[in-house]
């Protein structure tokens, strides 16, 4: 098996990258950990189009735009694996390590496209490991497989967009949302304000943005959240916020949390390659040139994954980041990469310029992100805040040796649930800016493998 581009992950970046780098003769592999494309934001729409065309329905314009890129995907004759997980990826030379239906793959492509999207930022706020708390995007993935919503009442809390969509997708579906807990303010969106004007450049995602509005105004809503905690002792009973300097509380029996979404660096810390800290959107990217290439030769970002800006970016940003690899295999001269790239780049800036007002808005509240000292941080080693607040002061000043001194992030998620909590403790211990701070470093495997499977590894392309 040998492969001209390495596609790793196949939601809208992952599968336009596919199809455009096919278009132009090169030999792509796509190593995806869902059953089908479409990535979170187009999960399962294979299934969804024909349930409709049963049904006698439609779907509609934006799920009918992801059923057509999941289409062309399949008809563009990349190699496709499915429920494929990369456990490693190694810069020199380049090589991506895989699980495929019990077995591990090594191939060496001449160049790797990540397309691995984003993560929902975890914020751990007390009363969070309780059974009943789920991410609402965990919600969204329930319906969207298995049509199963959330048993009892149902209470959102923290802001941002997909918080309103899970909200409306789950009244649809009879879910009984019983509040609306918004971390946002009006400060907020005075703040954002200046920079409506360009989100007038994409009026499509303004149009969403009010529709979700008027799709929950029946919903009791709260917004200015300044603090919350998890009610229970076995399971959720309820949430206790803090508003103005008051608290209140509200029975419920299921929390679904989520506080926006932060790129998945975890292959491109992997391969060590450079990383800059957006503040604007509070998390850490990887840093790209105009062709979307890392730092390492040869690896590209495509999507969500080297900065937020949605599904619709995303695509764009996949034709884009396989350009430069097309030239320089000579599948396409200098100039038809140039005219490509200039109109591709034209229709990602506007995108960018609008999603700055969706950033300052929905930007998480600081009284958030700096966990508690009794809350578990570190779900896979059990570690509190606490104990991050001692390891800081016994001298760990950095995120390798936190991992020393505590064991956090060491365990199966690869610091992915508490990276940035440990992250927030350290910058207050410290004084510093957290984009002064070492990101959080990782190693393989990725995912876990048995010894047998890595002595038994099969490489191709050596």
């Amino acid at each position: 098996m040998s492969s001209d581009v390495i596609v790793i992950g196949a939601g809208p970046a992952g599968m336009t990258a596919a199809i455009q780098a096919a278009e132009f003769g090169l030999s792509v592999l796509v190593l995806d950990e869902q059953p089908a494309p479409g990535g979170q934001r187009f999960r399962d729409i294979e299934m969804a189009e024909r349930q409709a065309k049963r049904n006698g329905g439609v779907l509609d314009k934006d799920d009918a735009h992801g059923a057509l890129i999941a289409r062309r995907f399949r008809e563009s004759g990349v190699t496709y694996l499915a429920q494929a997980s990369v456990w490693d990826v190694a810069a020199d030379p380049l090589e991506v390590s895989y699980l495929h239906q019990g077995s591990s793959f090594s191939v060496r492509p001449e160049a790797v496209v990540v397309a691995t999207g984003a993560l929902e930022r975890p914020v751990p706020i007390p009363g969070w490991m309780l059974p009943g708390v789920m991410t609402a995007g965990a919600a969204q993935l329930m319906l969207k497989t298995s049509g199963r919503i959330p048993e009892g009442r149902v209470a959102l809390l923290g802001c941002g967009p997909l918080l309103l969509l899970a909200a409306k997708q789950l009244l649809a579906a009879g879910a009984d949302v019983v509040a609306l807990l918004q971390t946002t303010a009006l400060v907020d969106l005075l703040r954002a304000a200046p920079y409506l004007p360009s989100a007038f450049l994409a009026p499509k995602v303004l149009l969403q943005g009010l529709r979700l509005l008027g799709r929950t105004t029946g919903i009791n809503g709260v917004a200015s959240l300044q603090g919350a905690r998890i009610l229970g002792k076995d399971s959720v009973t309820g949430v206790e916020y803090t508003v103005g300097g008051r608290t209140a509380a509200l029975n419920c029996d299921v929390v679904l949390l989520h506080f926006g979404v932060v790129p998945n660096t975890q292959i491109t810390q992997l391969v060590r390659a450079d990383h800059v800290w957006n503040d604007r959107q509070l998390c850490w990217q990887p840093v790209t040139d105009v062709w979307q290439e890392t730092s390492i030769p040869n690896v590209m970002v495509a999507g969500d994954g080297r900065g937020i800006f949605g599904a619709d970016a995303a695509g764009i940003s996949g034709r884009l980041s396989v350009l430069n690899i097309a030239y320089r295999r000579g599948a396409i001269p200098e100039a038809t990469k140039d005219r490509i790239a200039r109109d591709l780049r034209g229709k990602h800036e506007r995108l960018a310029r609008a999603r700055a007002f969706m950033d300052i808005a929905y930007r998480p509240p600081a009284s958030f992100l700096r966990p508690n000292a009794d809350v578990i941080l570190c779900r896979c080693e059990e570690v509190l805040g606490r104990d991050i607040q001692a390891a800081v002061a016994n001298g760990a000043s950095g995120m390798r040796r936190l991992k020393a001194h505590t064991r956090a992030g060491m365990g199966v998620c690869r610091g992915q649930m508490c990276s940035m909590a440990t992250s927030a403790i350290l910058s207050e211990q410290l004084g510093a800016e957290l984009g002064r701070l070492e990101p959080a470093s990782v190693r393989p495997p990725l995912r876990p493998l048995t010894a047998g499977q890595l002595a038994s590894t099969k490489h191709y392309g050596d």
